[in-house]
């Protein structure tokens, strides 16, 4: 990863904010920026130009351009034979979504229709063998919505189905015992070394994980609006 950083740098250095307007950042080969419109299509023209030059290809299919409804004809206009694709509902990107709420709550619901047919699965394995399914769920199931919860905010009530799920299919089939009230429920939620099980409620500290998610990466942030490259070491 810090190899491929520093061939990175290089291309970054022709497409740097000086020279595009384009605020940007790039995760391994995902290269993302944020602009105007023909600033983008300037910092595009480089890419494609300067990137293969160092190994990095891009590829227009699977990039997208995220555009209010109003810029949407303008894009269109401005990217034509670029094969780029333009859209104003939105995308996923790195796990999360960036666009309109109608697509954030499509994308969220489909990632949670996916997460209850596995809580489901587990929940029929723990019938029969329910320590390898606790263990199962609390050190691998339950973090597979955490990325989610901490990149995507308000989510919390997408997420009522999920926990619907765990407490009224998964527990039960753990304990072998009724759907717990909601008083138990609490008490499962706890860490074991509070007397829980560690099953956490995901619409319960879904906004309190993005907020945490938020407030440690502030500095970052901040320096990714500011287009600042200058990162103490003690930040790294």
């Amino acid at each position: 990863m810090a190899m491929y950083a520093l061939g990175m740098s290089v291309l970054q250095d022709v497409i740097a904010f000086e020279k595009t307007k384009v605020k940007q950042v790039a995760y391994a080969d995902d290269l993302s920026g944020a602009g105007k419109l023909q600033d983008l299509s300037h910092w595009w023209g480089l890419i494609q130009a300067n990137g293969p030059i160092i190994g990095y290809t891009p590829n227009a299919a699977k990039s997208f351009l995220i555009v209010k409804p109003e810029h949407y004809d303008g894009a269109v206009n401005i990217f034509s034979g670029s094969g780029v694709v333009v859209t104003k509902e939105g995308q996923r990107h790195l796990g999360a979504v960036i666009g309109t709420e109608e697509y954030k709550k499509e994308y969220v619901g489909e990632k949670v229709s996916e997460w209850v047919h596995e809580v489901d699965v587990l929940s029929a394995m723990a019938k029969t063998e329910p320590h390898a399914a606790y263990a199962a769920y609390t050190h691998g199931l339950q973090h597979r919505w955490n990325f989610a919860m901490r990149t995507i905010p308000d989510i919390s009530p997408l997420l009522r189905p999920l926990e619907e799920s765990i407490k009224n299919t998964f527990i039960p089939a753990l304990l072998r015992s009724p759907v717990p009230g909601n008083d138990a429920r609490a008490l499962l939620e706890l860490p074991p070394r509070l007397g829980g099980m560690g099953i956490t409620s995901p619409e319960k500290v879904a906004e309190v994980e993005n907020l945490n998610s938020i407030n440690l990466t502030r500095t970052l942030t901040d320096m990714i609006i500011a287009q600042d490259a200058q990162v103490e070491i003690d930040q790294v």
